[in-house]
């Protein structure tokens, strides 16, 4: 039995060798395999990432050219602001509206002061006009409203027909409407957002 087992004991070194050297396959298969099973999800983040820097790229981008339209925007603003007057003399505005009347001999205008409202950059006056006359006459009359270099804006229109007055071919029509006039509010200074902006993100 000795001898037996001597003359195999070279085999017995062998299998032992064999079966260990399997068990180190098995471990190295199964730390490869956990490796190949990572890379998937990590080459996800690492796509995600790429986006995310993409994306922040072109953010930064487009945040460049907004600022800068934004900025121009500002500008129109205060350029338009300038163009109003600073104040709104309630006898100029009435004689300018009242003249016109007139002028087309529109019959019975009255056109009298109201509200005033704070606009941010500017504040617009509210005048109440009532008067009646033909249609014709109206039309003339709100095309010369819009050529003054007052600007001049029609809030409210309400027309109606006047059976009473109506005598000949042309019917007489009421109106009732709201005017408005505007200045330059002195105290009011648009806000970019730019500053703000650059402050968030650092750009």
């Amino acid at each position: 039995m000795k001898n037996a087992i001597v003359r195999n004991f070279h085999w017995i070194i062998i299998a032992y060798a064999a079966f260990g050297l399997f068990e180190i396959y098995e471990e190295k298969e199964e730390a490869l395999t956990n490796a190949v099973s990572s890379i998937e999800p990590m080459q996800i983040k690492i796509n995600r990432t790429k986006s995310k820097i993409r994306k922040m790229e072109a953010f930064k981008k487009n945040l460049t050219k907004s600022k800068e339209r934004v900025k121009e925007v500002v500008k129109q603003i205060e350029k338009v602001q300038k163009q109003l007057p600073t104040d709104v003399n309630d006898t100029q505005v009435q004689s300018i509206i009242g003249d016109i009347a007139n002028n087309l001999k529109i019959k019975e205008p009255s056109p009298s002061p109201d509200k005033e409202t704070n606009n941010g950059f500017y504040f617009s006056k509210e005048y109440k006009f009532t008067a009646y006359g033909t249609f014709i006459q109206f039309l003339i009359f709100f095309e010369n409203l819009e050529k003054t270099e007052r600007i001049l804006n029609i809030k409210s229109l309400n027309i109606e027909f006047d059976e009473e007055r109506t005598r000949g071919r042309f019917p007489i029509v009421n109106i009732d409407t709201i005017i408005e006039s505007f200045r330059y509010n002195q105290s009011y200074r648009e806000r970019s957002g730019v500053e703000e902006i650059e402050t968030k993100y650092g750009s």
